[in-house]
């Protein structure tokens, strides 16, 4: 699972950045609140970390132990680091590779002249001494503000949250959006085959509550962009108040925690599910938000949901 990085992470974190030859002679323990971690089994496996200067960021150490390599765990890593470059408005992120380059290059970063780095990134010590000259410089835009989704059904613990993970941890969807989830009547805990199924795509987990709605009905609260239901019954429902006036939608789909019958039974209607929402948000995802006007772009999030 992926969480901050903590003073108290630093000898591990130096030792997987050591084993792979990345640079440790600036760390310190109070510069950990700009990493992200990934654990398997309460061993540290994969890390990132971002330098902020101003509005860019520089993006650093990107590392997997050798052993979990081929797992997709750099490229979780890589979303959850730019989901939250977008939140901290940095408007683009930059790197150094000396042997990532390809890997980068399909997740939209864009080769550039050393000579062409801003200011603040010259003078960060990874750009400035640490890194060899050799290394390629690359860089990529990152959105002002993702779009802010809220998945909703009655009880909030199975679609609504394979929805909200498969929108925060699928890389086609990684720094466009941020995805919550509720329910009318809220379960108090999430279903374990929805869990199950998640931790075994390798998708984080922890964060993952069954919760009212009416979370986000309070004026303190995240304001939506999309509000769409994933259940029948939430949608023929009186809902609250959205801050924000979000367009909304219904992604009607049958339950997969009504299916009768043994464990199996159970997996393959929640994975069959997780399918179908993947799909969703994959068409989603490869909207032109950028040509569309409001009208254009309801009746788009309405006909993804007719699938």
């Amino acid at each position: 699972m992926i969480s901050a990085a903590t003073p108290a992470d630093l000898p591990a974190l130096v030792a997987l950045l050591a084993s792979a030859g990345l640079p440790t002679a600036d760390l310190r323990a109070d510069h950990l609140a700009h990493f992200l971690l990934f654990r398997r089994r309460d061993t540290l496996v994969g890390a990132v970390g971002i330098d902020v200067a101003g509005r860019v960021g520089l993006l650093r150490s990107l590392v997997v132990a050798e052993p979990t390599r081929g797992a997709g765990i750099a490229t979780m890593l890589l979303d959850a680091a730019e989901r939250s470059a977008s939140r901290r408005n940095i408007a683009r992120l930059y790197l150094l590779t000396t042997s990532a380059a390809e890997f980068f290059a399909r997740r939209g970063y864009a080769r550039c002249a050393r000579a062409d780095a801003p200011a603040e990134v010259a003078a960060m010590p990874q750009f400035a001494s640490l890194c060899p000259s050799s290394c390629e410089f690359m860089s990529k835009p990152m959105s002002a503000r993702p779009y802010n989704l809220l998945f909703l059904c009655t009880g909030n613990s199975a679609r609504s949250i394979l929805a909200e993970a498969a929108v925060n941890h699928l890389p086609v969807s990684s720094g466009k959006f941020i995805a919550y989830s509720a329910g009318s009547f809220p379960k108090a805990e999430v279903n374990p085959f929805a869990l199950e199924l998640l931790e075994r795509s390798g998708i984080p987990t922890a964060g993952l509550r069954s919760k009212s709605w009416d979370e986000f009905g309070r004026a303190d609260a995240p304001k939506m962009d999309f509000v769409i239901t994933v259940c029948d019954q939430a949608a023929g429902e009186q809902c609250p108040y959205w801050p924000g006036k979000p367009m909304t939608a219904h992604w009607g789909m049958p339950d997969p925690a009504a299916v009768m019958g043994g464990d199996e039974l159970k997996r393959k209607a929640f994975a069959d599910t997780f399918i179908a929402l993947r799909r969703r948000v994959e068409l989603l995802a490869s909207l032109p938000f950028d040509k569309l006007d409001q009208t254009a772009l309801q009746q788009q999030l309405k006909l993804i949901g007719s699938d």
